[in-house]
C-alpha cells in the first residue's frame, strides 16, 4: 500500500468535527461543576442496570463512533422507525441530500427526481454529490434503506466500491439504528478500512428515542414534575385502568407508542368523553382506536399521559452533542414548533421569541440532559422537545416530552441554513412542512418554472427553498423554507406559497 493511501487511512481514523454538520452555538448557559458531577452520578446509574448501552465493540476495531475525515454515504430514509410508515407517511430522502458535500454519496428510496437533484447540487455549491436509487421492492412492500443495503448485493457492491475508492467511509443516517451499525461492520470487514458511524451507538439510540425511558431520566436528572405525568402499560387491561384513572383528574389524555415518531404513535382523547364509560367499554374503545395505525393492537409497552391543555409554546431545542471529552454541547437552536391537528402532527416551525426566563431555563434543561447523554457515549444530532404551559408566558412551566435522537424537519433545515449563511447570520426564515393537503401533483422542474419569481435572493432576504419533492410530486403536501427581512415577512412568503399551490 502507497504512503499517500496509509495517510489517507489514518486521517480518517481520527474523528474529526463536521464543519458543515455544525455551527456556533446561540445560547451558553454555564456548565457547573455541579451539572456535569450531577450527569456523571446519573449515566453510572443508568449504566448499572444498562451496562451495554454504549457497546460498540461487537461491530469491529475498525468500526468508530465519529466522523471521519473523508467522504460519508447519507441514508435519510426513517423507514426503520416503529409506525411511521403504516401511518402512511411520504419519504423524505431527498432532504437529506442538504447534509451533503462533493464526493459524498447519498441514497435514496422511492422516487427518482433528477431535476431536484440538480436543484440541490446547484444551491448547495456542491456539483460532484451522487444518488444511489433503491430497487423498488416487487410485492410493492416499503424495506428500510438499511436494510436494502445489507441485502441487495448489487445495492451492497456499489456501496462497497465507494468505501474502497475513497480509503473508507462515514455513515450518516437520519437515525442511527443497529441496521446501520450492521452496515458499517460488513463494509469495513469486507474492505480492511475504517468506517465511522456519525450517531450513537445501537441501544443507546433506541432508548433516547423512547419517551417513556427519556421521562424517566428527566425525572432523575431534572427533578420531579419536569415532565408530564405519564404511565407505562404493558397490556391492554392496564392500559385501560391508567387512562379511567388519569381521566378522573385530568382534561386530555395522550397515548404514545414510546419508540415511534412524533405525532405518528399518538392518539389524543377528551377525558370527558372516557368518564362516561364503563371499564368494559373503554377497553373497547381503546382496542379499537389503537388498530387503527394498521395493527390489530398496538405494540406495547405503551404509555398514557397527561395532555397539557394550556399548551402555549411547543419548543424544540437543537443540540449537537460531540464525542466526549472532546467539547461540550452546543445549543444550535431553539425553535417554536408548529403542530396541527388532534393529534398534534409537526406542521413546520418558527425560530423561537421567549421570555429570558423561559429561555435560559430551556437552555439550560437542554444542557443538562445534552451533558448525560454525551457521558452515556452519545455522539451527533439531538433534539429535546418541551410544552410551555400555563396562563401566559410570565408564570408558566416547562415540561420536557420526547427526546430525537436523530436528524429531523427542523435539524436538517436549520444546518442547511447554517452552510448557506454567513457564520452567526441565519436569517429569518418560516420552516414549512405541511401534510394532508390536496392539489395538482407536479414534476420539480415544473415546480422551479412555476415558482422561479420566488427564487432565494444571493442575501436570502427574501425567497423560498423546497427541501424535499416528494409531497408535491403527489399533490399531498409541501417541504420548504420561506426567507423574510422579518420574522413576518418570512411567515406571509409560506402562506402565499401554499395559496399558490393550492390553486
Amino acid at each position: 500500500m502507497c504512503s499517500m493511501r496509509v495517510s489517507s487511512i489514518r486521517n480518517l481514523a481520527k474523528v474529526q468535527r463536521p464543519s458543515h454538520l455544525v455551527a456556533k452555538g446561540v445560547s451558553f448557559p454555564d456548565v457547573s461543576t455541579g451539572m456535569r458531577t450531577a450527569a456523571s452520578a446519573c449515566a453510572d446509574e443508568i449504566r448499572q442496570n444498562d451496562h451495554r448501552i454504549d457497546d460498540t465493540a461487537s461491530f469491529g476495531s475498525d468500526v468508530h463512533i465519529g466522523f471521519g475525515g473523508g467522504p460519508a454515504i447519507l441514508l435519510g430514509d426513517a423507514g426503520e422507525i416503529p409506525l411511521l410508515i403504516k401511518a402512511g407517511g411520504h419519504r423524505h430522502d431527498y432532504r437529506f441530500g442538504w447534509l451533503a458535500r462533493s464526493g459524498d454519496l447519498v441514497v435514496i428510496g422511492g422516487l427518482n427526481s433528477p431535476a431536484f437533484e440538480a436543484y440541490q447540487k446547484r444551491t448547495l455549491g456542491e456539483g460532484n454529490i451522487d444518488y444511489l436509487h433503491m430497487p423498488e421492492a416487487k410485492n410493492g412492500l416499503r424495506k428500510p434503506t438499511p436494510i436494502i443495503c445489507l441485502r441487495n448485493e448489487s445495492v451492497y457492491r456499489r456501496l462497497l466500491s465507494k468505501v474502497r475508492e475513497s480509503g473508507g467511509i462515514t455513515l450518516v443516517a437520519h437515525i442511527t439504528t443497529g441496521s446501520i451499525w450492521a452496515l458499517a461492520a460488513r463494509l469495513s470487514k469486507d474492505t480492511s478500512l475504517p468506517v465511522h458511524v456519525a450517531g450513537p451507538p445501537p441501544l443507546l439510540s433506541r432508548r433516547v428515542n423512547n419517551k417513556l425511558w427519556f421521562g424517566s431520566v428527566c425525572s432523575r436528572l431534572l427533578g420531579a414534575g419536569t415532565t408530564p405525568l405519564k404511565r407505562g402499560a404493558w397490556s391492554l387491561s392496564a392500559l385501560t385502568r391508567h387512562v379511567a384513572e388519569l381521566a378522573g383528574k385530568w382534561d386530555r389524555l395522550v397515548i404514545k407508542i414510546p419508540d415511534s415518531a412524533g405525532s405518528a404513535g399518538n392518539i389524543v382523547f377528551e377525558s370527558e368523553m372516557i368518564r362516561q364509560l364503563r371499564p368494559d367499554a373503554l377497553y373497547r374503545k381503546l382496542k379499537r382506536d389503537l388498530s387503527i395505525r394498521g395493527r390489530r393492537c398496538p405494540p406495547f409497552q405503551v404509555a398514557v399521559e397527561v395532555w397539557d391543555v394550556n399548551a402555549l409554546i411547543s419548543p424544540s431545542v437543537q443540540t449537537w452533542i460531540p464525542k466526549a471529552p472532546d467539547a461540550a454541547p452546543i445549543i444550535e437552536g431553539i425553535y417554536e414548533q408548529v403542530l396541527a391537528g388532534n393529534d398534534q402532527a409537526f406542521a413546520g416551525a418558527l425560530q423561537a421569541r421567549l421570555p429570558e426566563r423561559i429561555d435560559h431555563a430551556l437552555s439550560s434543561g437542554a444542557m443538562q440532559l445534552a451533558l448525560l447523554f454525551q457521558k452515556l457515549g452519545y455522539y451527533g444530532r439531538c433534539s429535546f422537545d418541551a410544552v410551555i404551559s400555563g396562563r401566559s408566558l410570565d408564570d408558566a412551566d416547562i415540561h420536557w416530552i420526547e427526546c430525537n435522537g436523530r436528524w429531523g424537519g427542523v435539524a436538517i433545515p436549520m444546518t442547511l441554513l447554517n452552510r448557506l449563511s454567513p457564520p452567526g447570520q441565519r436569517p429569518f426564515h418560516a420552516i414549512v412542512h405541511k401534510t394532508g393537503l390536496s392539489f395538482r401533483p407536479r414534476h420539480f422542474d415544473a415546480v422551479i418554472a412555476e415558482f422561479a419569481d420566488l427564487a432565494p435572493r444571493p442575501n436570502r432576504k427574501s425567497g423560498v427553498l423546497f427541501l424535499s419533492p416528494n409531497l408535491i410530486a403527489d399533490g399531498a403536501g409541501c417541504n420548504f423554507l420561506s426567507f423574510g427581512k422579518t420574522r413576518q415577512a418570512a411567515i406571509t412568503q409560506s402562506e402565499l406559497v401554499v395559496d399558490r399551490l393550492l390553486s
